[in-house]
């Protein structure tokens, strides 16, 4: 059951998802393709805003910390891939030269 929340806690919690959404690899503003118009499976097929408004806070949180802790532990295979960050290297190298 989900527990009443006053608004502004509502929008803090929404806030700090929108930081984890953009250190996922939203940064470019698709965090808000991603709020209103990506449905899951885990939402009961809704969107996160669907899901949101209906009061499931604890359900968008855990995807949204799912697909965070996801994302990190990629980037961290990738950081300790020596061939994969070399190639990082060089095609940044490349493109500040161009």
């Amino acid at each position: 059951m989900n527990e009443p929340v006053v608004p502004i806690q509502d929008n803090r919690r929404a806030a700090a998802l929108n930081d984890l959404l953009q250190a996922i690899a939203h940064s470019t503003g698709a965090a808000t393709e991603w709020w209103n118009f990506s449905r899951y499976a885990q939402l009961g097929d809704r969107t996160p805003t669907e899901a949101w408004h209906a009061g499931d806070h604890k359900a968008v949180e855990q995807l949204v910390m799912e697909w965070h802790a996801v994302s990190e532990a990629a980037a961290e295979r990738h950081r300790n891939d020596p061939e994969f960050m070399a190639m990082i290297l060089e095609k940044s190298n490349v493109l500040r030269t161009a």
